[in-house]
């Protein structure tokens, strides 16, 4: 087994073996969740997913752990336990998809993605593990009124674990982006008292300031108009601590940071926005015609929708939110902060805290990198649920080094 020291300090597995507790990742997807949670010292033994894409990258990037591709309502426990090669599960973990309540699009309460739920609180029936952490969009945590919401805390406690959630912004913990997220975690155990991380980045006092998109992406080269170079050089040596995450173990030259030219319509709109500005600083002449409708409200003030249409993102903050769209600058906040074209990849693996060395594989990486957990939550949870579960002192494998 290799090992390897994070920029904290850290002592780190490389997730195929070792001795830290276990965690089965359900909907796993590309991997981000358990990649965080592996930094923060769990030892990955299953993943599962029905995305065949998604499960190549995860099978890629944490080889030696099984993942089921196929439809969670057909895995059984026994099967968890049987691929896990143990029945002493510390974790399960993933983030069951609701996206009937993303805020990014259609609210639809009967969407049947957000009864997948069901099938993660039947699974940690059937295995018990020590704890759960699931994690979903925060759209769930107000929908009618809390319903939703509530029905995942009854579920859970009808098969005998306390829960608690909480609502947590990704740039809290050293994310360069607004992600907005809502995290629950439970347990059976009756010594464990269930809290979650605080923030160690922010405004306040004693925090670390915001990972800024320039401190995140800085050191990846303009395109300068070549768009589908496959590999292209660092523009410079790592600059500041998250590019030295970034580029720890990575190749020595970047992978997938590609484009291709924007739409005429979104390279004129484009000539007028500033780094952060949106669709509402371009002149009204130059707007699409469904853009001039929507200008002004009933007293003749501008409407304050559309802002992070077209928007150039600002160098000096985080990025907003990373989604499976990131490559139609139409559609959101993906305008890249110095040239006219959408986010690379690459740069959108970096805004979600991927190190450069994670390689994406098959077909759908905006779907892949969008809908992932970023690694550093994960990895900030992580540390934490080891406090929680009492073994974070106990494990010499794990423990912080000078």
């Amino acid at each position: 087994m290799t090992e390897a020291h994070d920029s904290e300090g850290v002592l780190m597995s490389d997730g195929s073996s070792g001795s830290g507790p276990v965690v089965i990742d359900l909907f796993c997807g590309a991997g981000g969740l358990s990649e965080g949670l592996r930094q923060a010292g769990f030892q990955p033994r299953v993943g599962v997913d029905f995305d065949k894409h998604a499960v190549s990258t995860y099978r890629h990037n944490h080889p030696g752990v099984p993942v089921i591709e196929g439809d969670v309502e057909k895995v059984t426990g026994e099967e968890l336990f049987r691929l896990a090669g143990t029945r002493d599960i510390d974790l399960i973990a993933g983030g069951p998809s609701c996206q009937g309540f993303s805020t990014h699009g259609k609210r639809i309460q009967d969407d049947p993605r957000n009864f997948l739920f069901k099938h993660f609180v039947r699974l940690v029936d059937e295995v018990r593990p020590k704890m759960f952490l699931m994690e979903n969009v925060k759209g769930m945590l107000t929908y009618a009124k809390g319903e939703f919401r509530r029905q995942i805390e009854a579920a859970f406690s009808e098969i005998g674990y306390r829960s608690d959630f909480t609502q947590v912004l990704a740039a809290d913990f050293g994310v360069p982006q607004k992600r907005h997220r809502i995290l629950f975690i439970g347990t059976r155990i009756d010594d464990i008292e269930l809290s979650f991380p605080a923030p160690t980045h922010g405004e306040g006092a004693g925090l670390k300031p915001y990972v800024t998109l320039a401190e995140a992406i800085g050191d990846l080269p303009l395109m300068e108009k070549d768009y589908t170079a496959s590999k292209r050089k660092y523009a410079s040596a790592p600059q500041g601590p998250y590019q030295v995450y970034a580029r720890s173990s990575a190749p020595t030259e970047v992978t997938m940071h590609v484009g291709r030219p924007l739409s005429k319509q979104a390279a004129t709109l484009a000539a007028y926005i500033g780094q952060g500005q949106g669709l509402r600083s371009a002149p009204i002449e130059v707007l699409p015609e469904r853009f001039k409708k929507m200008r002004t409200i009933a007293n003749g003030q501008l409407r304050r929708d559309c802002t992070t249409l077209y928007y150039r993102l600002d160098p000096s903050k985080p990025s907003y939110t990373i989604t499976c769209n990131y490559k139609n600058v139409a559609s959101g906040p993906f305008l890249h902060p110095f040239e006219d074209r959408a986010i690379s990849h690459r740069e959108a693996a970096r805004c979600q805290s991927f190190p450069d060395h994670y390689e994406f594989l098959g077909a759908s990486f905006p779907r892949q990198i969008g809908n992932a957990v970023p690694p550093l939550l994960a990895k900030a949870v992580g540390v934490h649920l080891i406090k929680l579960l009492g073994v974070g002192s106990h494990r010499q494998r794990y423990k912080r080094v000078a």
